[in-house]
């Protein structure tokens, strides 16, 4: 018989063994073909998504950066699976070794099963990514905004294929080291010594338990920009608290539990919790690291989740006055006819117009002097009444400006200094006005906060002038110096996307840099927060399934031992129905301590994120913990099942 006939027939009878492996090499190397087929589509090497926009350029570096996310994961994860198998399976290569196999040959063994694992998930992935490219592509139309024909891309394809064939083929070649006479033997003997009872460490379990206290309590309380100092302190005394927890705690709980009568000898529990004690010892390091793992994928999502709901808010669109702006200058300013048509376009498209103000500015130039310095330079003033009416309008307190005094009305809702809030940002006692040759010396009354026009080109940060100096120089002004600002407010500003693209195509090039509407920068700000959700979905699952899959590999190499214990209490009159029981609480616990952990991680790292963001995001969190948890339990059901059925497969052949 050939070595890869041996190969293919041994993973036929261990298909349990390595059903999960081979189910996660496939997403990942799917998931990784359709980014990659994304990548080389025709429509992104010319054409609308030349690097020019937020959404654009930040959806190409995504899922680059995705990628390299990807490959890194994909060799740890590879590395660590394959050291697993090979590390349960040397009383098998001791076999082989007795029947005559050199180390060679069993080299060669293990390298043609990997093999056929790779060819077999790499065909299926890339299939499977083709299926699904359609899909793909339709999800980024939606948040780029562009027409993307299914495509399928040779180059994708061949890169695909040789970079995982490669990859597999050079970590699993690496992972055969640890194949050696020395751990043959250790293992043939290892098999026949009976495993010393679990110890354990009431210090180290203490020291576990105040460590993540401090990170918690950390977390919770820091605040500002403490959280970007606190990170790193914060995540390695949590990440050594927790690795302490499951190698210590886990363990000395199970062991008090012990000490309860009542507890400890009803029913089965007697054989239950013994064998938890053994399993807990013996699956510590990898519940630890499904533990990590789960935190990082929980916290992930949760943040990029956070970002997508509030951030877009955040954005100081709430401090715009108008939700929509066109400034009419130059050939436009007497373009009454675009201003009407913009009006009716936003009525046709069920939008509500609550509020429309046409307001006259002036170019000036302000050649404000202290200390041999000039503040200023161009800007606009705006008459008294007409910041009144917008002010009266926008819920603001209005101003009174006497003639030969101004008012510098600053852009924002704070004065922006580092001084302090209290520092004013026009620190001057009076102001030179030049217009043509017109030179006004202005006292400077003070300043208010808050632009009472929209931050558009041309027409903020203005100076309030009295309405009789403002006229003065509204007579000598030519239409050279004038701008009109329409400012224009709908009920549903959020939803005016659409109307506000019509209008942008009905004013065409003529109003270029004088069109503003804030659903546009909000929209693709939560496109672009959308997409990395989109994105972070992938690799997120693509971390939940190695979690589930890492528990799996422990679980199931172990499994003819088990096999082998729950045999001998069926012999002894433990009834099945009482076998399954143990079967499931004892799954349920390796399954579901590391979830728990990491849903505490992470729920305390978003409260961090709350205090950076100065937001309340528990619903949030607790949103993708169901989720989460939703997919843990079919998971847990389905391992559940596998694992029933294989244990009584075994019991029955005893």
């Amino acid at each position: 018989m050939r070595l890869y006939d041996l190969a293919i027939r041994n993973l036929k009878g261990n298909a349990y063994r390595y059903i999960m492996y081979y189910l996660s090499n496939v997403f990942t190397i799917a998931v990784s073909f359709i980014f990659i087929n994304f990548l080389f589509h025709p429509r992104l090497e010319s054409g609308p998504l030349a690097p020019s926009g937020v959404v654009h350029v930040g959806a190409m570096n995504g899922i680059f950066i995705c990628l390299i996310i990807i490959i890194i994961f994909t060799v740890l994860f590879i590395g660590y699976a394959t050291s697993m198998f090979i590390k349960s399976r040397g009383k098998e290569f001791g076999l082989l070794s007795l029947f005559g196999m050199t180390n060679k040959q069993i080299r060669k063994y293990i390298m043609a099963e990997s093999t056929i694992i790779t060819i077999l998930s790499i065909i299926s992935g890339v299939l499977i990514g083709i299926l699904f490219s359609k899909l793909f592509f339709m999800a980024m139309e939606a948040f780029m905004g562009i027409r993307l024909p299914f495509n399928i891309s040779l180059m994708a394809l061949l890169i695909t294929v040789v970079v995982f064939f490669i990859l597999f083929e050079v970590v699993n070649l690496l992972a055969l080291v640890r194949i050696r006479n020395k751990e043959i033997v250790e293992q043939l003997k290892s098999s026949k010594i009976p495993k010393e009872i679990p110890k354990f460490s009431n210090k180290k379990s203490a020291f576990g338990v105040i460590l993540l206290l401090i990170g918690y309590v950390t977390a919770w309380f820091v605040d500002g920009a403490f959280v970007i100092l606190a990170m790193i302190p914060v995540v390695s005394i949590v990440v050594l608290g927790t690795y302490f927890i499951f190698t210590q705690f886990s363990i000395a709980l199970a062991n008090k539990l012990t000490k309860n009568p009542e507890l400890f000898y009803k029913k089965a529990n007697m054989v239950a919790f013994s064998q938890m004690i053994f399993k807990l010892k013996d699956t510590a390091k990898v519940l630890f690291l499904a533990a990590i793992l789960g935190a990082i994928t929980f916290t992930a999502t949760e943040t990029i989740y956070s970002f997508f709901t509030v951030v877009p808010n955040k954005m100081g669109l709430d401090n715009v006055p108008q939700d929509i702006a066109i400034v009419q200058k130059g050939e436009n300013l007497y373009d009454e006819e675009s201003i009407n048509k913009a009006i009716d376009i936003l009525k046709n498209n069920g939008l509500k117009v609550e509020g429309f103000h046409k307001v006259k500015l002036i170019k000036v130039i302000n050649e404000t002097i202290k200390d041999g310095e000039v503040n200023g330079g161009a800007t606009v003033v705006i008459s008294n009444s007409d910041y009144n009416r917008l002010a009266s309008f926008e819920g603001r307190e209005e101003v009174k400006v006497n003639k030969g005094e101004m008012i510098y009305n600053y852009p924002h809702p704070w004065p922006y200094t580092y001084e302090g809030i209290e520092e004013r940002v026009f620190p001057y006692e009076a102001a030179i006005v030049i217009f043509n040759d017109e030179r006004m010396e202005l006292r400077v009354k003070g300043e208010v906060y808050g632009s009472a026009t929209t931050l558009i080109m041309d027409s903020y940060d203005p100076l309030i002038l009295n309405d009789e100096d403002f006229n003065r120089l509204s007579n000598m002004a030519t239409d050279e110096d004038l701008i009109i600002f329409n400012g224009i407010n709908v009920d549903r500003w959020k939803r005016s996307y659409k109307a506000s693209l019509e209008v942008q195509d009905m004013l065409g090039e003529a109003y270029q840099g004088d069109y503003y509407s804030k659903v546009m920068p909000y929209r693709e700000m939560r496109s672009l927060y959308g997409f990395t959700l989109f994105l972070g979905f992938f690799i997120a699952f693509l971390f939940f399934l190695a979690t589930g899959s890492i528990i799996y590999f422990k679980l199931f190499n172990e499994i003819k031992q088990d096999g082998l214990e729950y045999g001998i209490l069926k012999k002894i009159g433990i009834t099945k129905k009482e076998m399954n029981s143990m079967i499931t609480k004892q799954i349920a616990v390796i399954f579901f301590l590391p979830f728990v952990v990491s849903t505490l991680h992470s729920l305390f790292a978003l409260k961090s994120l709350a205090n950076l963001l100065d937001e309340l995001l528990i619903s949030n969190g607790l949103i993708v913990m169901v989720g989460y948890f939703i997919f843990q339990g079919i998971y847990f059901l389905i391992i559940r099942r596998i694992y029933i059925n294989k244990i009584n497969e075994l019991t029955c052949t005893m």
